[in-house]
């Protein structure tokens, strides 16, 4: 008996974890687990399931869901090559700026930071209207000041509209990594710039030689929830150009995909739940070893301070 209650004290805090477990369990664990049983499916939404097996995965990686599949992939990928020039390179050449004490750093600290508070669906309501081609404010502007060659229909043109939802998005997070960069400058150790300022070095070199090596381990961590951000974008593209991913699919990426097969939609070749739930499946696929080197960078820096 007094064995059973020194157990009972010993692993009480494991109590502590339910809760939590529970939540875990409910909104995370058995969704996926759910959404995977199901990818094997034949599915409408409504009455009996029909076991297809491996038939869904086939016919969107080798199928006739294979073109759609595909190019959603290509934008993904694009997204995130774009996304990370526009993101995290303006945002650390900012943080320089910001760092070196100019004047008014305080008001561009809140003015980078003030659209990332912003909700995405506001956001993308916003710049579709100021990106309208007849009278949005963007190429009203460009016509005032003589530059009316540059007006263009940004979100009906097949080339621009991708690139351009991109911008957008760069927009509205710049100001997390230039906080970011701006913590990571702040932690160097100023002696290290004294020092090199002794020994002769000029702002460039400090910034090449001593600031960026420095941040380096900040910039992987960026550019993997880079990764993970653009393989699960969904809500700036469906704010500006909706479940279709106009015009002709040019934005169309896996998780606009997703929506039109799963709960149905013009411009996709079959529409179910199971052939949905396989795209998740995918995403999750190539999601998650990222998100492993993720979370093992995370504590590596963490262990080493």
């Amino acid at each position: 008996m007094v064995a059973a209650k020194s157990i009972y004290k010993r692993y009480s805090f494991l109590w502590m974890l339910v809760p939590a477990l529970a939540i875990y369990t409910m909104l995370i664990a058995y969704p996926f687990v759910s959404s995977l049983a199901l990818s094997f499916f034949k599915w409408p939404g409504i009455g009996p399931k029909e076991y297809v097996g491996l038939a869904n995965y086939k016919n969107v990686l080798t199928g006739y869901m294979s073109r759609e599949f595909y190019r959603a992939l290509g934008h993904n990928v694009i997204f995130f090559i774009l996304s990370w020039l526009t993101g995290i390179i303006p945002g650390l050449i900012f943080a320089l700026f910001l760092s070196a004490g100019i004047w008014g750093t305080n008001f561009f600290k809140t003015l980078f930071f003030i659209p990332n508070t912003l909700s995405i669906v506001i956001v993308g309501f916003l710049w579709s209207l100021l990106l309208n081609p007849q009278w949005g404010f963007i190429n009203q502007a460009l016509k005032i000041v003589g530059l009316g060659v540059l007006a263009k229909p940004w979100l009906g043109d097949t080339t621009l509209a991708l690139p351009t939802i991109i911008l957008v998005n760069a927009w509205r997070s710049m100001g997390f990594f230039i906080l970011t960069f701006l913590a990571g400058i702040v932690g160097i150790d100023r002696e290290m710039f004294e020092a090199a300022r002794i020994d002769g070095a000029n702002e460039w070199q400090i910034i090449t030689k001593i600031i960026v090596p420095q941040l380096i381990p900040i910039i992987g961590t960026l550019t993997i929830l880079k990764v993970i951000w653009s393989f699960n974008v969904f809500d700036i593209v469906f704010a500006m150009e909706g479940t279709q991913a106009g015009p002709a699919g040019s934005t169309d990426v896996l998780g606009t995909l997703f929506y039109r097969i799963a709960f149905g939609g013009l411009g996709s070749s079959d529409v179910g739940m199971g052939l949905g739930a396989t795209v998740v499946t995918l995403i999750f696929l190539i999601v998650f070893p990222i998100s492993i080197i993720y979370v093992y960078l995370v504590e590596k820096r963490t262990k080493a301070g």
